[in-house]
């Protein structure tokens, strides 16, 4: 079993070292400095259904901020897009809604693809994106009640299809250079929502990587956090990342110090509804092998990990699979991965108890 568990992560570094809408920003700068002053300069802005921030430090002014700033969020506009289950124009839209079993896609949707049948294997199947009718069914924006029996068992079926192949050379002269096809009449819905902001964040890393004055970042994603660098006005030079009481208003529980890190936490406590006359809270981490949202204690878990798409991963499925059998999934990560031999998970309970592996 750790044999093929580490077989499997091993195909998933293959696959992440490859990757090597009018919404009005705000931007602003630190002032009264001088043109080639350290300063920092921040902007928000919204993708991803969530307000996002990137803080970007160093000697540099506000013409070549906005640079650096429209780089990154051209990246996660087009992961945004491409990846949304929502817009008609978006690939996984077109894949999910296909009339034929055989689909022309972009290399980075082959990908994840990809990516995600291995994790459903390596899971057990307890991490599944083609899940995506039954997690629409329970829609917690939305809902009220709770859905019925007779529909659970409608929607299980179409869970756990991974029955296709993907040829990711298949169109060389045009844009869509990839193929899936699919080897059922099974459409099941797929949803990348647990994995899409990792996966672009991974891509951002490059991105700041790549323009050399940029001495300090923190990419901020509703969740997904990546500190880049090191701050000058700390002598340590690391980020303190805080990590959410739950169901509080913004009081912290934790902080993690990190540097070139990404901090990516998963909790109950951000989407929810509740059901008149029942205390219970029924959020929108589900667990695929029940039809039901998980149940075990576990109110979050964050992950500090060296890759995005990894620790965007173990997130969801940690809290799915709760602490004890999380362990060993961490630990197959820390035997595959070379650089993740410091791979850290932050478990916070119910009862507001915190235990850090």
């Amino acid at each position: 079993m750790k044999k093929k568990i580490i077989l499997s992560l091993m195909l998933l570094v293959s696959i992440i070292v490859l990757l090597s809408c009018g919404v009005k920003d705000r931007v602003s700068s630190s002032t009264n400095y001088a043109k080639n002053e350290y300063r920092t300069h921040k902007d928000t802005f919204h993708a991803f259904d969530t307000e996002c921030t990137i803080s970007l430090y160093g000697e540099f002014d506000e013409a070549e901020a906005k640079t650096y700033f429209d780089d990154i969020k051209e990246t996660l506009y087009r992961y945004d897009k491409m990846f949304s289950k929502t817009d008609p124009d978006s690939e996984v839209y077109k894949i999910n809604h296909r009339t034929g079993n055989i689909i022309e896609t972009y290399k980075e949707v082959a990908d994840l693809f990809i990516v995600a049948k291995e994790m459903y294997e390596w899971s057990s199947g307890y991490f599944d994106v083609s899940a995506g009718t039954l997690y629409d069914l329970w829609d917690v924006k939305n809902r009220t009640t709770l859905p019925a029996v007779s529909e659970l068992s409608k929607v299980m079926p179409l869970s756990g299809n991974f029955e296709y192949d993907v040829d990711n050379d298949a169109f060389l002269d045009t844009d869509k250079v990839a193929e899936i096809e699919f080897l059922t009449d099974t459409v099941s819905t797929y949803d990348f929502g647990a994995l899409v902001k990792g996966y672009a964040c991974d891509e951002i890393k490059s991105n700041i990587y790549n323009h050399k004055k940029i001495e300090a970042a923190i990419v901020n994603l509703g969740g997904n956090v990546y500190c880049y660098g090191e701050l000058r006005d700390r002598e340590d030079g690391a980020f303190n990342v805080g990590i959410y009481k739950p169901f509080s208003d913004g009081e912290l529980i934790e902080k993690v110090k990190v540097k070139n890190k990404f901090v990516i936490t998963s909790g109950n406590y951000q989407r929810y509804f509740k059901v008149k006359g029942d205390d219970r809270i029924y959020h929108h981490i589900i667990n695929p092998k029940t039809g039901y949202p998980t149940d075990n204690g576990l109110d979050s878990v964050t992950i500090v990990s060296n890759n995005g798409l990894l620790g965007d991963y173990l997130s969801t499925t940690c809290m799915i699979l709760g602490e004890e059998y999380s362990k060993k999934l961490i630990d197959g990560c820390k035997n595959a991965f070379k650089n993740e031999d410091d791979l850290e998970a932050i478990f916070v309970y119910s009862d507001m108890r915190i235990s850090r592996y």
